[in-house]
């Protein structure tokens, strides 16, 4: 039989076997499953997803070729995979994509059980109901520790993530050398910028009159650091907009409201804390 596998991995995921942490893991693992059982791995039906979060379907690439496949007939008899959460943690969807898979004739094995899904009884269906059930809620759990964990971060002056116009990331190093944490220290000449859109604001400048005098001294503004490379994005009334209405650069930024892990709105970990020594 010709055996297809899918892999996939959240960039952030808790509560999984180590052997679902690596979607190059996973696929080495299938094709020796598939192996042991004398299926033929088609090179062609190796589908991955890596870094997509298991509450997504629509736009996961792999996902959507996989399913793709299966019309107007899957050229594959068996589907292998590490565990059945990794079509995804939202049980309605999951169970939709196995109902497509078994309705077009394809097994689905999971490697790290030896087991086959199946759907041909009321007792399977309900067993296949209560594991996407476990995953869902395991999803909702990983979410809540990792916003509990960026929480704590910000709350010590730590970057949870991502970066901001006037400083530059920089990675604290534990005694065995390894990632402590990352704390932000102020870039020169970005903060240069900054004070000198402040200052034009405060003369009475627009933000569009800001942008065109920061585009004839060709400087790159807060939303151009990202294509310094090829010199794109100059200045904009936008990025002025921004730069004028944020509290970043004062070193205490703001309480910024947001669908937090907890089902409701919650303060932006991000947006916690304060940095007086980061103060442009």
């Amino acid at each position: 039989m010709i055996a297809a596998i899918y892999a996939r991995k959240s960039t952030e995921e808790n509560g999984i076997s180590d052997e679902a942490k690596s979607v190059v893991r996973q696929i080495e693992h299938a094709r020796a499953y598939a192996s042991k059982k004398g299926w033929t791995v088609d090179e062609r039906f190796i589908f991955s997803d890596d870094g997509i979060s298991g509450a997504e379907f629509a736009r996961r690439k792999g996902l959507m070729q996989l399913l793709g496949s299966l019309k107007p007939k899957p050229a594959f008899q068996v589907l292998v995979m590490s565990e059945e959460s990794r079509l995804g943690r939202e049980s309605i969807e999951v169970g939709y994509c196995i109902k497509q898979l078994i309705g077009a004739s394809v097994r689905l094995f999971f490697y790290l059980e030896d087991r086959e899904r199946t759907l041909d009884s009321p007792i399977e269906k309900i067993m296949l109901q209560l594991q996407s059930f476990a995953d869902e809620m395991e999803r909702k759990r990983g979410r809540q520790r990792t916003y509990d964990a960026m929480v704590r971060k910000a709350k010590q002056g730590h970057i949870c993530g991502g970066s901001c116009y006037g400083y530059r990331n920089v990675e604290v190093l534990d005694a065995s050398g390894r990632r402590s944490h990352v704390t932000c220290t102020i870039d020169p000449t970005e903060a240069e910028t900054i004070k000198t859109i402040f200052s034009l604001y405060i003369a009475g400048h627009g933000f569009m009159s800001i942008a065109r005098t920061l585009n004839a001294e060709r400087v790159h503004g807060p939303l151009a650091r990202a294509s310094r490379a090829t010199g794109a994005s100059p200045p904009s009334g936008r990025s002025c907009t921004a730069s004028c209405t944020t509290a970043d650069w004062s070193g205490a930024p703001r309480r910024k409201k947001i669908a937090g892990a907890r089902g409701r709105c919650a303060s932006n970990p991000r947006r916690t804390g304060s940095r007086p020594t980061c103060r442009i």
